[in-house]
């Protein structure tokens, strides 16, 4: 009978599951944010970063920065300064002419501001001193230039004084550091994934759920169409689990088409900022299959949780609004989890959205973890199970069904603690 009894609970929970999921995927705004967005704002979002990247790192290529120079320049030391005018990095050289201390800091700043100069050198037997605003941006650009050019022709002059004396360019670094990265390209493209997909899948599920977990709860209390649930056949219970499992596999769904569009789009694309190829972007199919059974449960936890809390509003509009601070208790751990030095360990493992996370980012980078990932399995259990007991049980009170206000905090406890308000 028990057996019986559960595979009819089984058969009841799937299909009030599988009613809802089409009624929301039906639903345009639902379809769209679940399934069609992630999968053409991805692409679109890592093109424009891109882009973006190269437009300024051009723009900042082709600024021409104009620099007062005065003292005695070698005219090898002007060439350098001034580079190829026709190629990127533009400078325009002016010489100053300043008959009173003309290399000291006050003259050169003053000329600085008469002439409206991004920078003004003085150049002394001693080195140059260099004036500029580094509240500007051509300032700033001005002086980056100036010293990188000067640099390269201060490292010609040594070699050509050392070439002169009969020694090699070498001979007078007596500790010589020769960098060796010892880093697989593969290991440090996973470096780079585990700092952003553990945080995508926490804020997606979160926002895969967010929709219709309201549209479930105070969508169907701004209908009035919750109370029809209680003329079914069945306990109550299994139609709202129904509904609370419809919200976390559409929060799977939003989440697994994000993974589609970053799989389809960020490889090619990093490429681009990458041209060197120091490190391989390949996606962690196999990481992510073990990450599976977490991210679902986590799914399931935040559907649950956005199902309960979106009820206690009257509408949508009121919920969509109510629901917004939650999201920083998602996000914020889930952030936190991709912090260098904050690594899963068995303590971290049961801490709700920032266990998951970390096991998540353990597993891209490849640790065999077996016990912290057990205990983040055993800990989404029993939140995922505390979460939907409570939503089911929010949702089962009378004045869930039938009140049209909003429910504060207050009234929302005493209804859980009335054992009279059932509607089941």
């Amino acid at each position: 009978m028990a057996a019986m009894r559960a595979d009819s609970r089984i058969a009841v929970v799937a299909s009030v599951a599988r009613k809802e999921l089409r009624e929301a995927l039906r639903d345009r705004q639902t379809a769209m944010t679940t399934l069609v967005l992630p999968l053409c704002m991805y692409p679109l979002l890592f093109w424009l970063m891109v882009q973006g990247v190269l437009v300024v790192q051009g723009y900042r290529e082709s600024q021409e920065v104009t620099i007062g120079v005065t003292g005695t320049p070698t005219e090898e030391a002007l060439v350098a300064l001034g580079g190829d005018e026709g190629g990127p990095d533009p400078v325009e050289l002016l010489r100053l002419e300043l008959p009173d201390a003309p290399t000291s800091a006050a003259a050169l700043e003053a000329a600085l501001e008469e002439q409206q100069l991004d920078a003004a050198g003085g150049f002394t037997d001693a080195g140059v001193v260099l004036v500029f605003d580094g509240a500007s941006p051509h300032g700033e650009l001005a002086s980056r230039r100036v010293r990188e050019r000067l640099g390269q022709h201060g490292d010609a002059l040594r070699r050509e004084a050392l070439a002169a004396g009969g020694h090699a360019p070498d001979s007078l670094e007596p500790l010589r550091i020769e960098p060796i990265d010892l880093g697989d390209a593969a290991d440090q493209g996973a470096l780079v994934l585990a700092a952003i997909l553990p945080l995508i899948l926490a804020t997606w599920c979160f926002l895969g759920a967010f929709f219709p977990a309201i549209d479930l709860s105070a969508g169907e209390r701004e209908r009035r169409t919750l109370e029809t649930t209680r003329l079914l056949p069945v306990p109550r219970r299994w139609v709202l689990e129904g509904k609370v499992l419809a919200v976390a596999s559409l929060a799977v769904l939003a989440t697994l088409a994000n993974l589609v569009a970053i799989a389809l789009s960020a490889e090619g694309l990093l490429r681009q900022l990458d041209p060197e190829g120091r490190f391989l972007v390949a996606f962690p199919t196999t990481a992510l299959l073990a990450a599976a059974p977490m991210v679902a449960l986590f799914a399931l936890f935040c559907g649950a949780v956005l199902t309960a809390f979106a009820g206690l509003a009257r509408n949508f509009r009121e919920a969509q609004a109510s629901l917004g601070p939650l999201q920083l208790l998602f996000v914020l751990p889930a952030m936190a989890a991709i912090l260098p030095g904050v690594e899963l360990s068995p303590g971290l493992a049961l801490v709700p959205v920032l266990g998951v996370t970390l096991a998540v980012k353990s597993l891209i980078l490849g640790e065999v973890l077996l016990l912290e990932y057990g205990l983040t399995v055993l800990g989404l259990v029993i939140y995922a199970g505390l979460a939907v007991s409570f939503a089911v049980r929010m949702m089962s009170r009378e004045g869930f069904a039938t009140g049209g206000d909003s429910i504060g905090i207050g009234r929302a406890l005493r209804m859980l603690r009335d054992p009279g308000s059932t509607t089941s």
